[in-house]
C-alpha cells in the first residue's frame, strides 16, 4: 500500500469508527428513553459515562447509569471496590426557566449529595446563575458540548431543540475538524520519519500534511453531515410507516453508519481524482 493510501485509509477508518461509536450512543440512548424530545440529555449521560469509564479504568472505578431513566437526583453512580464513591446529576439545558428551576432546587438542598455535571455551555450558564443567587455549589463541565448532543439527537429524529439544518451544519464542522486532525496527524507522523531518514524535505512534508488535512476535512465533513441527515430521514420515515420501536431503533442506528461510509469513500475518491 502506498504512503498516500495508508494515510487515507487511517483517516477513513477513524471517521468510520467515530460514526459507529456515535451510532452506539444513539442506540443506547433510544433503548433507555425511547425517541423523545429530551433524548439529548440521555445522550449526554452516556457520553459522560463512557468517557469516565475510559479515564478511570486504571483506578478501579466504574461508572454506570441509574436504573431509572428519570431519576430525580442521581443519573450516574461511580463505584470502586463495590462502594459508591460519587453520585452525579447531569444537565443539558440552556433555557432560563430550566436554569432558574435548578438554582431553586440547589437552594432547597435537593442535590446536596450529588455532584452537578453539565455540558460545557450548561455549566457556564448555571454557574453564573448560582453565583448570582449567592449559592456556593457549582456545576462541573463534562467536556461535552450541547451542540454535540443536539446533533446526535437530531440524527435520531428527536431533536428537542434547534433545527435539522443546524445539526447537519454542526455535524459537518465537527466531522471535518476530526477528519482533518486525523489525516494531518498521520501525515505528520510519517513525515517526521521521512525527514529523519532523508527521504523527503521539509517543503514536501508540509505540502503533504496540508493536503492530508484538507482531504480529511472534506471526507469527515461529508460523512458526518450525511449521517445526521440520513438518520433523521430514516427515523422520520420509519415513524410515518408505523414501524415498531425496535425496528426503528435498529434502522436509525445502522443506516447512518452505512451512509457515512459510502459518502466518505465517494468524497475521498473525488478528492484524489481532482488533486492527484
Amino acid at each position: 500500500m502506498t504512503q498516500r493510501k495508508t494515510t487515507n485509509s487511517a483517516a477513513a477508518h477513524a471517521t468510520t469508527a467515530r460514526a459507529g461509536y456515535e451510532a452506539s450512543v444513539i442506540g443506547r440512548a433510544m433503548d433507555r428513553a425511547g425517541r423523545n424530545p429530551h433524548l439529548k440529555g440521555h445522550i449526554h449521560e452516556i457520553l459522560v459515562k463512557d468517557a469516565r469509564n475510559v479515564r478511570h479504568a486504571l483506578q478501579g472505578q466504574a461508572t454506570s447509569l441509574t436504573r431509572s431513566a428519570n431519576a430525580p437526583v442521581v443519573d450516574l453512580v461511580t463505584t470502586r471496590g463495590g462502594k459508591v464513591v460519587e453520585r452525579l446529576q447531569l444537565k443539558d439545558t440552556l433555557s432560563k426557566s430550566s436554569v432558574d428551576k435548578l438554582v431553586g432546587q440547589v437552594a432547597d438542598g435537593k442535590y446536596r449529595s450529588a455532584r452537578l455535571v453539565g455540558t460545557d455551555e450548561t455549566a457556564e450558564v448555571v454557574n453564573a446563575a448560582l453565583k448570582k443567587a449567592g449559592l456556593s455549589k457549582r456545576m462541573a463541565g463534562s467536556g461535552v458540548s450541547s451542540r454535540t448532543t443536539t446533533t446526535l439527537a437530531q440524527r435520531a429524529g428527536a431533536g428537542g431543540s434547534g433545527s435539522l439544518g443546524g445539526a447537519v451544519g454542526q455535524a459537518a464542522k465537527s466531522g471535518g475538524a476530526f477528519g482533518a486532525a486525523v489525516g494531518a496527524g498521520v501525515e505528520v507522523f510519517k513525515g517526521v520519519g521521512d525527514l529523519i531518514d532523508g527521504r523527503r524535505d521539509v517543503g514536501d512534508v508540509a505540502a503533504s500534511v496540508t493536503k492530508a488535512g484538507a482531504k480529511g476535512y472534506a471526507t469527515g465533513a461529508a460523512a458526518s453531515a450525511a449521517a445526521t441527515a440520513s438518520g433523521a430521514a430514516v427515523a422520520g420515515g420509519m415513524a410515518a410507516l408505523g414501524a415498531g420501536a425496535g425496528i426503528t431503533a435498529v434502522a436509525t442506528v445502522a443506516a447512518p453508519v452505512a451512509v457515512a461510509v459510502a459518502v466518505g469513500y465517494m468524497v475521498s475518491e473525488i478528492f484524489d481524482f481532482l488533486f492527484d
